[in-house]
Order: C-alpha cells, then sequence, then structure tokens
C-alpha cells in the first residue's frame, strides 16, 4: 500500500497550501475537516483527490 498518493512526493495535503491554492476556501472552514480528510493536491497532475488513490507516476516521498 505504499504506492499511494499520500506516501507520493506530488501529493500535498498541508492544509495551508490547499487553503491557498483554493483562495477563499478557509472562509468557509478549514481546508481540513470531515469532508476533506486527508484529501490533498497532486502537484504533478494539478488535481484534487484522495490519498488512498495511486498512479503510474508515483514518486515516494522523501
Amino acid at each position: 500500500m505504499k504506492d499511494k498518493c499520500v506516501h507520493c512526493r506530488y501529493f500535498d495535503n498541508r492544509s495551508a497550501f490547499i487553503e491557498m491554492t483554493f483562495p477563499g476556501l478557509n472562509s468557509l472552514s478549514s481546508a481540513y475537516g470531515s469532508v476533506w480528510a486527508e484529501s490533498g493536491i497532486c502537484c504533478l497532475h494539478d488535481l484534487f483527490l484522495s490519498p488512498w488513490r495511486g498512479c503510474k507516476d508515483f514518486k515516494p516521498s522523501g
């Protein structure tokens, strides 16, 4: 299961990064919440997605 987005160098799910990427989002609430949970942005494909997905472009973080 290590080849999932949550373990990829292109995946960023920090609340501050998501709020910066989607201006105005934090006016509704925080980028971290029950709806967003651990979802994040793939900086390679410019997608907002679940951390449990994976793709052929996976590169381990770190």
